[in-house]
């Protein structure tokens, strides 16, 4: 029996709501505005952070690269208030949907811009949509190579239409080629993996079973991994057209509630960036097998397997502040104040 885990782990994942719905929607929205995308992410993300400020609570912030392109001044701001800089692809495209050149080519570039507007190297790593599954596992080797540390995209269930490895292990473990995984919280139910502790789960289950659900991974010696969204966060909620009822749903249900729920845990619960857990706590190296090896796509007219495909080394079994946009205005005119010489990132 493994101590219970003393922390759990907060992440938020920034992306404009409407780019993240691109792979979901057949026909993105035709009147998707740069500018309200814009205010979105910096006036959503801006309750955050000071919802954070009000609890003294510190957190990973998966990033979009092109938002580290774009949005200097946030990721500045974000880094100011003492979070972590994680990255989250470039553009919010689901990767097991790319080939390996422009895998490798977006998790560079994101790098690079994120680490250029923070100031600080950039460790981890979230795809967009958990699209790391047993179709592209050869992701794994890319992301060490690129020069990641940690990764946060697997989900251990087989119940969702999208993402999911049901028999990944539950907690964080190193991988073969070095990779440190932390996987999404998935508690194991008849055999299946049950998600929660983020994003629509977080959302739809009363807060009672969360609390359950966190209390029961934890006793088996798990950090629980809490994600959230800007728009979940925020007062600004953008409506799509297009989405079936169990996608508008799964999108709605539950968002004007979820700063409260993820006060309640905080205050309940201890939390930290995954950056502090892994400078205190040790991670066990991965022996376990996926159901069906994959292989990486061919890049070279030639099959190459990815160490980490085939050679696996675990374990068993609220609203924004009043000030909020004067802030992003001034914020903003110093930020084009950089760019005008020539500091801005790449």
């Amino acid at each position: 029996m493994r101590d219970p885990a003393p922390v759990n782990l907060l992440t938020f994942d920034v992306e404009g709501f409407v780019e993240a719905s691109q792979d979901i929607v057949d026909s993105p929205p035709a009147r998707r505005s740069p500018q309200r995308e814009r205010e979105e992410i910096e006036l959503n993300t801006v309750a955050i952070l000071d919802l954070l400020a009000e609890l003294e609570q510190r957190a990973t912030f998966f990033v979009l690269g092109r938002i580290g392109r774009d949005m200097t001044w946030l990721v500045r701001r974000i880094v100011q208030a003492g979070h972590e800089i994680a990255c989250h692809s470039f553009e919010h495209r689901r990767l097991h949907r790319l080939a390996p050149p422009q895998v490798r080519a977006a998790l560079e570039a994101a790098k690079r811009h994120l680490e250029d507007a923070g100031g600080h190297p950039v460790a981890g790593f979230r795809a967009p949509d958990f699209s790391i599954t047993e179709q592209n596992l050869w992701v794994f080797d890319v992301l060490r190579e690129v020069g990641f540390t940690y990764d946060s995209s697997v989900y251990p269930t087989g119940l969702h239409d999208v993402y999911g490895i049901r028999d990944f292990p539950p907690g964080p473990v190193r991988l073969a080629n070095g990779l440190i995984e932390i996987p999404l919280s998935a508690r194991r139910v008849l055999g299946w993996g049950i998600p929660f502790g983020g994003g629509g789960y977080l959302r739809l289950y009363p807060l009672a079973i969360t609390r359950w659900l966190y209390r029961a991974h934890n006793r088996q010696g798990w950090p629980g991994v809490l994600y959230l969204h800007p728009y979940e966060m925020g007062r600004v909620i953008p409506r799509i057209d297009g989405l079936s009822m169990v996608r508008t749903f799964r999108t709605y249900v539950g968002v004007k509630g979820a700063a409260r729920k993820l006060a309640a845990l905080i205050r309940e619960r201890p939390f930290v960036a995954i950056e502090d857990y892994l400078a205190r706590y040790p991670v066990q190296e991965l022996s376990w097998r996926p159901g069906s090896p994959s292989e990486r796509p061919q890049e070279t007219g030639r099959a190459s397997r990815g160490r980490c495909a085939n050679e696996w080394q675990s374990l068993e079994e609220r609203p924004a502040s009043p000030g909020a946009h004067r802030m992003i205005r001034n914020l903003r005119a110093g930020d084009a104040g950089t760019r005008a010489r020539g500091v801005s990132a790449r």
